[in-house]
């Protein structure tokens, strides 16, 4: 009796053991799919943006494997200043398991993930890759801190639900909050008299542009109550994410008092700034024109952050007066990634700073 007591008691362990380690759920991502997940992931592939969000949570020791391009340099846009890669330099050991454009099903297979997350390409890409894997495919979105910041924050508390990270995604979205909020209440008062036209150029979506890449809905600029003087035309062309070339005549039409640059487009900026159709421009005739470093699409919310206090010190400098954008930027850097990366962001691009006093390509 005693001896077939313990062999139930052996099959109902082993049963429990089986069941848990079988134990699963069903959850519903950013495109609207339903994905049946194990309740615990310890190993992530995140691709296509992805992975930014995956470091942002302090999930980065669980990435089993990175596209081609966190190992490699290439030509991709966003190939330098990618703070959370900055941050987490153990990523460039990991197994490539593909580029951006092109993952490979049999290397990612390779790496034993969990779950793959995709930050980009839709319902029909993760549908493919579960199919070609076997391996559950979560589609989320890199969003950005103006229209597409419930997106940004949804795909936060998915992933932070699926891997334990619920407090920290709760976290980064209240300081996300905070800073907006304090943004707002600074620049609240601000009279449309007192507002400046402002504009930004130089910005880059798909390849460089100079003086003519702007953006519309521009989230730095939204964020102090900036008047940026694109908002009200009415673009009879696809935007990437907001961005567009503006015609040259227009441009010279807005005439905005104040400029900023992306330092990505810099090069072509400056020397077109020079060009006699550009001299009479408000902002180059009064030495208006100020640098901020590029965060492709606003995904990278320290950037984008930092960016806002920045242009709101130099258009509202007496409501700013307390701020010294070096030190705030550090202080979001420290947040998001976990190190202080204005100084390595600065020596990339040459961070927050006016044109003029700016220092030359050698």
């Amino acid at each position: 009796m005693k001896s077939l007591t313990i062999k139930l008691m052996l099959i109902l362990l082993f049963l429990s053991i089986c069941t848990s380690s079988l134990a699963s759920q069903v959850i519903t991502d950013l495109s609207g799919r339903t994905v049946e997940v194990a309740d615990k992931i310890e190993r992530i592939v995140a691709l296509r943006g992805a992975l930014s969000l995956v470091c942002y949570l302090n999930l980065a020791g669980q990435v089993v494997g990175v596209e081609h391009h966190e190992v490699q340099k290439t030509s991709w846009v966003g190939n330098l200043g990618r703070s959370y890669r900055m941050a987490n330099p153990h990523l460039g050991d990991l197994p490539i398991i593909g580029s951006r454009n092109k993952p490979q099903p049999e290397k990612i297979i390779a790496t034993k993930p969990d779950i793959i997350l995709l930050g980009s390409g839709g319902e029909h890409l993760a549908a493919q890759l579960e199919r070609q894997t076997s391996i559950p495919v979560i589609v989320v979105d890199i969003g950005d801190l103006g229209k597409n910041r419930q997106r940004f924050y949804r795909s936060l508390q998915l992933i932070g639900t699926l891997c334990g990270a619920e407090r920290r995604s709760q976290d980064i979205c209240n300081y996300i909050d905070e800073n907006m909020n304090e943004l707002a209440r600074r620049t609240a008062n601000i009279s449309l008299q007192e507002q400046k036209k402002v504009y930004i150029g130089g910005l880059q979506f798909k390849v460089a542009h100079g003086i003519l890449g702007t953006s519309s809905n521009y989230p730095p600029f939204q964020m102090v109550n900036a008047a940026n003087v694109v908002d009200d035309l009415i673009i009879d062309r696809k935007l990437v994410r907001g961005r567009f070339t503006l015609k040259k005549e227009t441009f010279i039409t807005l005439d905005p008092e104040v400029l900023f640059i992306c330092e990505s487009g810099l090069n072509l900026v400056r020397s077109e700034l020079s060009m006699p159709v550009y001299q009479g421009i408000k902002a180059n005739r009064d030495d208006q024109v100020y640098l901020l470093m590029p965060h492709y699409y606003a995904a990278d919310p320290a950037t984008v952050l930092s960016e806002s206090w920045y242009v709101g010190k130099v258009l509202y400098p007496e409501q700013f007066q307390d701020i010294d954008i070096g030190i705030v930027a550090d202080q979001l850097y420290t947040f998001f990634v976990g190190q202080p990366l204005y100084q390595d962001m600065s020596e990339i691009f040459g961070g927050f700073t006016k044109l003029s006093e700016a220092a030359c390509p050698q």
